[in-house]
């Protein structure tokens, strides 16, 4: 009752694409929370830790045959990291310069309603 190796491969290619779409999440999610308040901050954590299991059990189910072994949540937490040192830096800015826009924009709605 192994695992093959090439089913194994390819929990762990989810698992890590799992965690590169979480970066992403986290940085828009960053840039969510930046001037909300208490509870805003909290919405985001929650959806970010609902994302996280909910892909965790996804992978778990789908490509591990139900049972997660070691290494998809090590690959998870490994490119997780990698994205928030090595990606996350450059990617930030871009997120930031959107809502501005977005503020811009609804700003400017606001104004037209009046």
């Amino acid at each position: 009752m192994g695992v093959a190796i090439g089913a194994q491969m390819i929990s762990i290619a989810a698992s890590a694409l799992c965690a590169l779409l979480a970066g992403l999440l986290y940085d828009l999610l960053r840039t969510v929370r930046r001037g909300g308040g208490r509870a805003r901050g909290v919405i985001c954590d929650l959806v970010f830790c609902l994302f996280c299991t909910g892909a965790m059990f996804l992978t778990g189910m789908v490509f591990c045959g139900g049972r997660p072994g070691f290494w998809e949540p090590f690959a998870f937490l490994a490119v997780f990291a990698l994205y928030l040192f090595g990606v996350s830096p450059s990617i930030t800015p871009f997120f930031g310069i959107c809502r501005e826009k977005c503020a811009i924009i609804f700003k400017k709605e606001k104004k037209k309603e009046k």
